[in-house]
């Protein structure tokens, strides 16, 4: 069924698409139009790196004849207007823009298209007509071997890194010429600070499982990842902790795993589900102090502001069979917090971090600071400076 939706989905873009490109003869030289840039995250969100950037350019760089692209429908559309002008997600506006645009600009690969699957290069993407330079700022920093953004199934001008292996990974196995990967560090990093007292919160944020991407809610409930991390929830070792500690244990499911939100469930009113709709990652990341994941890249922002983190990897030889290959970081050696395989193990480290003040194992700090190219609050300028010596 899905694969049948799809089809009716691609016909209909396609035609709207040649329509736009009729349309773009007549309206190229309006003012709204002329050297645009085009900023997005999904379409649907703006609390990533392309906020940050957007933010950026509208306040330092007001000639720049800027617009974000995001649904009506999104909680951070208002946030947004608020800075600059604002295109609908899919109107035939943003068809327009996307075929006239000087600069795109996003956080996923073709995130500023009107339809991420269908203007990929691997898709119809290498079909359609292509007068930007194209800039893939990232949504975190890559340790893995992501297929999918090697050179071949993609159209990219600038591919934003952060660390300088990293930088050297994607660079020596990527297949992109010289030049095109940058080490300019993620936008919103410039926001990340540490708060100077405890916010008395803990944060639990997997990733997700790509082999669950069509699952059925029975399935998803079924499956190993929600029993063991409901479990966890649910636990009275760690109730007992957070109660001794006064702390708050707060989970936010990753963005894929929301629609499943209201399977997870816990009697302890010390522990609260996050929604995406009432909350912002980067928000939660800083107004906390311990972070728990899996293998979500969400730690490298943790580092990055030197807090202690806790990697709960109970399936991975699953998950790097079934969803990324080793790169070249390797958690046991290279990672800023312990490897843990077991729920009892888990607590038994956020006893430990909480025994310590908060403060990271000297040997995770070493890590940390060897791991960052930059420190400052200069990502948002070195991407836009890099970006204009493309054009």
């Amino acid at each position: 069924m899905y694969k049948f939706k799809r089809v009716f989905e691609y016909a209909r873009i396609f035609f709207i698409l040649i329509a736009a490109e009729i349309v773009s003869f007549f309206v190229r030289s309006r003012p709204e139009y002329k050297d645009l840039w085009i900023v997005s995250e999904r379409g649907l969100d703006a609390r990533d790196n392309g906020y940050h950037f957007f933010k950026y350019i509208t306040k330092e760089h007001p000639e720049i004849n800027s617009v974000y692209i995001i649904s009506d429908s999104s909680p951070d559309r208002a946030k947004v207007a608020a800075l600059g002008q604002v295109i609908t997600y899919r109107s035939f506006r943003h068809y327009l823009s996307y075929l006239l645009a000087k600069v795109r600009v996003s956080t996923h690969i073709d995130g500023y298209a009107p339809d991420i699957l269908f203007f990929n290069k691997k898709k119809f993407g290498k079909y359609v007509p292509n007068r930007s330079k194209n800039i893939f700022l990232q949504h975190g920093i890559i340790k893995d071997d992501i297929s999918f953004c090697h050179e071949d199934n993609t159209n990219i001008d600038m591919f934003v890194c952060s660390a300088v292996p990293e930088f050297e990974y994607v660079e020596a196995n990527y297949g992109y010429k010289k030049g095109i990967i940058k080490l300019t560090g993620l936008c919103r990093y410039d926001n990340n600070r540490k708060n100077d007292k405890p916010t008395r919160k803990l944060l639990f944020m997997p990733t997700w499982r790509s082999s669950m991407r069509s699952c059925s809610r029975n399935s998803f409930r079924s499956s190993d990842y929600f029993k063991r991390y409901n479990s966890l929830l649910n636990s009275k070792e760690l109730a007992a902790l957070l109660d001794e500690y006064d702390y708050e244990l707060v989970f936010y499911p990753h963005y894929e795993a929301q629609r499943f939100i209201d399977c997870f469930g816990t009697d302890n009113p010390r522990v609260k589900i996050a929604d995406f709709q009432h909350n912002d990652v980067q928000e939660l990341l800083i107004n906390s102090d311990i972070l728990l994941t899996d293998y979500s890249s969400v730690y490298f922002d943790y580092g990055y502001m030197r807090k202690p983190v806790v990697h709960y990897q109970f399936d991975e030889k699953e998950f790097r069979a079934q969803q990324y290959g080793q790169g070249y970081f390797e958690y046991k050696r290279d990672g800023f917090g312990k490897v843990v395989e077991t729920e009892t193990d888990a607590i038994a480290e956020l006893r430990h971090i909480l025994e310590n003040g908060l403060v990271p194992d000297e040997k995770y700090l070493k890590r940390m600071n060897a791991f960052y190219k930059f420190n400052d609050k200069n990502n948002c300028k070195r991407n836009f400076e890099e970006i204009e010596k493309l054009l």
